[in-house]
């Protein structure tokens, strides 16, 4: 389940909601949602709250980069003005860091 709606997706992407591209920004949001969902490890008996602000926004910051890496397939971004530009490498874990307070497990033994 995201953690935020196709709407403020597009809102974030600065494009509408069109009946093409819907299952594309849902499927954005669910894979960063996923993301959220494995990195906070929380028991099924305390989930993340809904209407968490935390979770909403790094849902919606990763559904962005989610939607925009098609346009990075390769690695590169290239653009007429600056040449190509290399991606970020590091994923999901500038927003993991983020998502600290939503932690309850540790992993540690």
């Amino acid at each position: 389940m995201a953690y935020a709606t196709v709407n403020e997706l597009a809102a974030a992407l600065r494009i509408r909601v069109t009946t093409e591209n819907e299952p594309g920004l849902q499927s954005c949001l669910d894979a960063a949602a996923a993301e959220i969902d494995h990195d906070v490890d929380r028991p099924a008996e305390d989930p993340i709250p809904d209407g968490d602000a935390l979770a909403n926004r790094v849902n919606l910051v990763r559904g962005v980069e989610w939607y925009k890496a098609n346009d990075a397939a390769f690695g590169v971004i290239g653009f007429d003005q600056t040449g190509a530009l290399q991606a970020p490498r590091d994923g999901f874990n500038r927003h993991a860091y983020t998502l600290t307070p939503l932690k309850r497990r540790w992993g540690l033994a």
